[in-house]
């Protein structure tokens, strides 16, 4: 029996010892580590619950462990213990305390629903339409006629309203920094906003399973300076230049081809089929396939020869390119890139960060499959 208890304990030692190991590593973001007002609510009523909940875990164990170590010492294997049917003070204290915690944190958190609710974002606030579908995010700027996928382009200090909706199945839309959790549910819009204080560059997840590939259903928030969001936007109106490499124009060429023209929308050459990801921009984009992996050419053709691989359930078919023919189409995605902007240079040091995470997120993601 012992040795069936130190083996249940080696193992489940290790176990946490693997997963400290890995979340060390991986880019997990904190909801305690906030970016924003929004972020605060929700942390400071977490520290309320929080503070309760010790408390009340505290005079548990204490009279607990008042009672074991009373009737230890106290204890007589020759008479029966006196026996008490009730204590009309312990039973009023313990219905009535409990009942004064749950009634600060009721109003408490009614306040917080009231003040990170839809209906109270500012009337100022940057709207932003926001679509999730297995297994990646589509954002639509009704205001600038902008559409992007999978990376969410903000200005700092400006408050933001996200139109929430679901194409498909049930997903959660959550950025721990910046706000709670929204779930997106089909055939009922919701709504969100918040007010990133700082620039950078902020983590996102689906928090409801989706499906296959609900852990790689990834999303990041890139935060920018007022006046380099308005580059960008400028930027994202014009067409990318049109590609001049020979590698490139057969790309472009296998592009409409290979009938990725009828699921992806390029600005300048068509901008209605957008069953999949706009990818106008996609050469500017710090990740490819919903945050999975580093937006490089080795990855870019990685994922176009093995879409169902790397994201297992995705409804991208894999088109079965060679080698030549993968490249040649990474070689012209990643010339499609905004004019005259870059938005790691304008992230600054937190593109340094982005781009050891996401390699470490790559290998993990390697050693999964093979």
């Amino acid at each position: 029996m012992k040795k069936q208890f130190s083996r249940i304990f080696l193992s489940l030692f290790i176990l946490l010892l693997t997963a400290l190991t890995l979340a060390q590593r991986l880019p997990v973001p904190n909801m305690l580590d906030t970016a924003s007002p929004n972020a605060r609510e929700i942390a400071g009523l977490f520290w309320w619950v929080m503070g309760f909940s010790v408390f009340v875990l505290l005079v548990v164990v204490v009279f607990l462990g008042a009672a074991i170590i009373r009737g230890y010492r106290e204890r007589n294997m020759t008479e029966e213990p006196p026996q008490i049917h009730g204590h009309l003070g312990l039973e009023i204290t313990w219905t009535v305390l409990p009942l004064l915690i749950l009634g600060v944190l009721l109003v408490l958190t009614i306040g917080s629903i009231y003040r990170l609710d839809g209906f109270a974002s500012p009337k100022d606030a940057l709207e932003v339409d926001v679509l999730g579908q297995q297994f990646w995010w589509e954002m639509s700027y009704p205001d600038e006629g902008i559409i992007t996928a999978n990376e969410l382009v903000l200005p700092a200090g400006r408050p933001v309203k996200l139109n929430l909706s679901s194409k498909d199945v049930i997903h959660s839309f959550w950025v721990p920094q910046l706000a709670g959790k929204t779930d997106l549910v089909p055939g009922e819009p919701r709504t969100m906003w918040f007010t990133p204080e700082e620039e950078g560059i902020f983590y996102g997840q689906c928090a409801e399973l989706c499906g296959a590939s609900h852990a790689n259903m990834r999303l990041r928030v890139l935060v920018l300076a007022p006046a380099e969001y308005d580059a960008w936007v400028a930027a994202s109106k014009q067409p990318p230049a049109a590609p001049s490499e020979t590698l490139a124009l057969e790309g472009q060429q296998l592009f409409s081809s290979k009938g990725c023209v009828g699921c992806h929308a390029v600005n300048g050459l068509n901008t209605y089929n957008r069953t999949g990801p706009d990818l106008s921009y996609i050469g500017s984009r710090t990740t490819i396939a919903a945050g999975t992996l580093e937006n490089n050419r080795e990855n870019m053709v990685r994922w176009l020869r093995f879409t169902d691989t790397v994201k297992p359930g995705v409804l991208m078919p894999n088109l079965g390119l060679s080698q030549q023919e993968a490249e040649a189409l990474a070689a012209y995605l990643e010339g499609l890139r905004l004019p005259g902007v870059d938005l790691e240079d304008m992230i600054g040091a937190s593109s340094s960060d982005t781009r050891d995470d996401t390699e470490t997120l790559e290998t993990s993601y390697q050693g999964v499959n093979q």
